[in-house]
């Protein structure tokens, strides 16, 4: 039997529970801060009408099934899980599933496909051959409980008030070329800011789940100075919590925080790349429209016009001496004068 993928249906859902210990998460805050639970996420994509994930399997004589899985929001789309992992999932396979997913999520309306991967890992080999490009790169530090307490009233929550200054501050701080690909922080996202000066210049995104939190900073380079009150400040308020790990995000073009990290207790937990699969491509075309008649204006003219004398209206006048002026008047000049100058 050669390769076959389709949708997720009830016939796959014991396999999927089966090969859900195998499988790999490509979504490093949701893999970090919750339990994946795949066959959870495919009973939802099979049975909810417009449900955000989609679970598509490949069977192939003689070779275990394998899976993959979608989370779409938006213009943007996840591989949220793949099974089976580490090396196990044949070349061809694992290449027609992404595949698939990418078709999928260009027909949910998404212009890009991410996946956050490990890049020493076989994923990712395989991922590049699927079309995926590096667009950043990104660490990840772990603070393990008990969270020490940071200095306290640096950071506060954010309000509805503060979605203009947190996207301005990511406009500023992410590179244009990510900006492309990577939804901005969402308008009721849960996060902290920090103010100073009245200006915001910190916004720290934070995701939590059942086995953490997860934090996504977006820092002005000018608070470089403050950073150990902007981490200690979170700390302070993440001491509140139950006792869970910290995660903390240190995207390649935000290097310089990590040694104020160091310096609070993390540690280095991954290396990763965010790649990215553009599901569109400008399309330039020539565009033909009408163009609006412009109605001339009507021109009147000011100046005064020479009028010259005309041989035959002198020919139609009476010669009988009794309008001698009239003729005076008609008559040519032999410079060719207006009849206007020879009045004056």
């Amino acid at each position: 039997m050669p390769l076959q993928i389709r949708s997720l249906d009830w016939r796959d859902l014991a396999a999927l529970r089966r090969m859900s210990m195998q499988g790999i998460c490509l979504h490093t805050e949701a893999a970090l801060t919750r339990d994946t639970h795949p066959l959870t996420v495919g009973i939802a994509g099979y049975m909810i009408v417009g449900s955000s994930a989609a679970t598509f399997v490949a069977r192939e004589r003689g070779a275990q099934p394998a899976f993959a899985q979608l989370r779409s929001s938006g213009t943007h789309a996840r591989v949220h899980f793949l099974a089976p992992a580490s090396g196990q999932l044949p070349p061809h396979t694992g290449s027609a599933l992404l595949e698939e997913l990418a078709g999928e999520a260009g027909r949910r309306g998404a212009q890009n496909l991410i996946a956050e991967v490990d890049e020493h890992s076989a994923e990712f080999e395989m991922l590049r051959r699927s079309g995926f490009s590096i667009y950043a790169r990104q660490e990840i530090y772990q603070l393990q409980p008990p969270v020490p307490p940071g200095a306290s009233g640096a950071l506060r929550k954010r309000t509805a008030a503060d979605g203009f200054a947190v996207l301005a501050l990511y406009d500023n701080v992410v590179p244009r070329l990510v900006q492309q690909v990577e939804p901005p922080p969402p308008e009721k996202g849960n996060g902290y800011v920090f103010t100073r000066g009245g200006e915001l210049q910190a916004y720290l995104q934070v995701g939590r789940g059942t086995r953490g939190s997860f934090v996504q900073p977006f820092l002005h380079p000018e608070v470089q100075d403050a950073i150990k009150v902007v981490v200690g400040g979170y700390l302070q308020l993440e001491a509140q919590q139950a006792g869970n790990p910290v995660y903390w995000c240190v995207r390649s073009y935000q290097q310089w925080m990590r040694h104020a990290l160091l310096d609070f207790g993390f540690t280095l937990y991954g290396q990763q790349a965010v790649m990215v699969k553009r599901l569109v491509v400008p399309v330039r075309r020539a565009l033909l429209d009408r163009l609006a008649v412009l109605q001339a204006p009507e021109i009147k003219v000011s100046a005064r016009i020479a009028e010259f004398a005309r041989p035959d209206r002198l020919q139609a006048l009476p010669d009988d001496g009794a309008h001698p002026q009239t003729a005076a008047k008609y008559a040519p000049s032999p410079v060719g004068m207006p009849a206007w100058e020879r009045l004056n």
